[in-house]
């Protein structure tokens, strides 16, 4: 596996299908230390190299050729132009509008392999003991009572415009109140936006914890005790879901059809406006065809009693 960001490198780390991790700093070094990376996995003679849904840039797919397998595989977008540079690769796989990620990616597993979509199971995401033992022990020390754990993501990356994936701050610290009041729960806040957490946390009178450390899995270890999750649209989200947790899913202008929590009990909150979704798979930025306060209304609509709603039924 070859991974742009260490977190991922730290999330696939204990998995025992892989046989090798590559993390190249693409983001923060030069074009050319990274081609001169990626020409030394040819050494490997891959017979197949994957560019895994989604992946709609030419980057993605320069990186698929010069890592040299000889059958690579890639999506064909239906958001996609000439420069994105898709004739790289030698097999492609038609995009399917509001088909979930994970199964336009066990469409490219099976151009490899023969298997039935029944076959499909829940994601997974693999821990060590060291991991679950830390975990434990942090556990205990932030909840001797034993209460419920109810685990919050409120940021998101900030790549392409994607800060808009954000429910309000002050609409996450409403609810963390309203979930303390209710059900004596205790709230984690999950994510490396440590900043946002801490605001947030102060408005709810520091009565929640910051679970996430610099260290992903700290994380994801954490995030296994908890009885609930409430999330916008991001890697927790999904990472909730791998561990089977009941979710709650905010989401605005991404498409909800092709993201939601796969195979875990959940309640996708939403606003059911005719211009959303609106961001598809591309390189563009996310942007709003409203202004004003209008922008992005997708998401700034929903309530705290929205959210609520969704959290007390998958809470019954």
């Amino acid at each position: 596996m070859l991974v742009m960001f260490k977190s991922v490198g730290e999330m696939f780390a204990n998995n025992p299908f892989l046989d090798n991790i590559y993390f190249i700093n693409f983001l923060k070094q030069s074009k050319f230390k990274s081609l001169s990376e990626v020409l030394k996995l040819r050494k490997n003679k891959y017979d197949f190299s994957i560019n895994i849904y989604p992946s709609n840039r030419s980057e993605y797919n320069i990186v698929n050729f010069v890592a040299g397998g000889k059958k690579r595989i890639s999506h064909h977008y239906n958001h996609t132009k000439f420069s994105r540079a898709e004739f790289l690769n030698n097999i492609l796989i038609d995009e399917v509008a509001n088909q979930h990620n994970v199964l336009q990616n066990t469409e490219i597993a099976k151009k490899i392999v023969n298997f039935s979509d029944e076959e499909i199971e829940g994601m997974e995401i693999y821990l060590s003991d060291k991991d679950i033992a830390d975990a434990e022990l942090w556990i205990k020390d932030v909840n001797p009572e034993k209460r419920m754990l109810i685990g919050f993501h409120p940021g998101s990356a900030l790549l392409k415009n994607h800060i808009h994936k954000r429910w309000a701050k002050e609409k996450f610290a409403k609810l963390g109140e309203l979930l303390m009041k209710e059900y004596k729960a205790k709230i984690l806040l999950f994510g490396n936006e440590f900043e946002l957490n801490e605001e947030i946390n102060s408005w709810m009178d520091n009565r929640g914890f910051i679970a996430s450390t610099k260290n992903y899995m700290d994380s994801m270890a954490r995030m296994r005790n908890c009885k609930l999750f409430v999330s916008n649209d991001t890697a927790f989200l999904h990472s909730a879901a791998a561990f089977k947790i009941p979710t709650v899913a905010i989401f605005g202008y991404t498409n909800h059809r092709e993201l939601f929590p796969w195979k875990t009990k959940h309640i996708i909150v939403r606003k059911n406006l005719d211009c959303s979704p609106c961001f598809f798979n591309s390189p563009r930025p996310a942007t709003c065809i409203w202004l004003g306060k209008d922008e992005f209304k997708c998401m700034n609509l929903l309530t705290v009693e929205d959210v609520a709603i969704a959290c007390r039924m998958l809470l019954k």
